[in-house]
């Protein structure tokens, strides 16, 4: 009788990931990260997939090839409706729900991933740029080793 083995296999996760709290939809989003940063966001034809959870996220991305970096603008919420069963105690014959992208981090709207970045230099000054804007009501760098759902992000 053969043994098959099993190959554990983690993902590389060496990126800068930056947390945003706004009330912005994404392609306003792009279009402030784009002014202020002087980057290119561009949406992506296909929005980021998720079968198992019947939910889509907005992706938008940026490849800058004189600095060697990769940006990616996504989307942490999808918001939906779905219908509720006849024959129940609600009011309304549908009912919204919400699906998180990273769910422990659900106050979450945006996430930046930026691949590429020299040092903490750059990751300051990126930030201090996204606090310009005046429709981010917060900023910060998550380290995306603490994320349980971290693998979300591999795209």
């Amino acid at each position: 009788m053969s043994k098959i083995h099993c190959i554990d296999f983690e993902y590389d996760h060496d990126y800068d990931l930056i947390g945003l709290h706004s009330t912005l939809p994404d392609y306003r989003m792009a279009y402030f990260l784009n002014h202020y940063l002087e980057i290119q966001l561009r949406r992506f034809k296909d929005n980021l997939d998720f079968k198992s959870g019947n939910c889509s996220f907005p992706l938008y991305l940026f490849e800058d090839e004189t600095a060697f970096t990769s940006w990616s603008l996504i989307a942490n919420k999808h918001v939906f409706t779905e219908n509720v069963l006849q024959g129940g105690t609600n009011l309304f014959p549908e009912e919204t729900k919400i699906t998180y992208l990273i769910p422990e981090k659900k106050k979450v709207d945006y996430f930046i991933k930026i691949s590429g970045l020299k040092d903490n230099k750059e990751l300051s000054k990126t930030l201090l740029g996204i606090n310009k804007i005046n429709n981010i009501i917060a900023s910060y760098a998550i380290d995306p080793m603490d994320l349980k759902s971290r693998d979300n992000l591999i795209f």
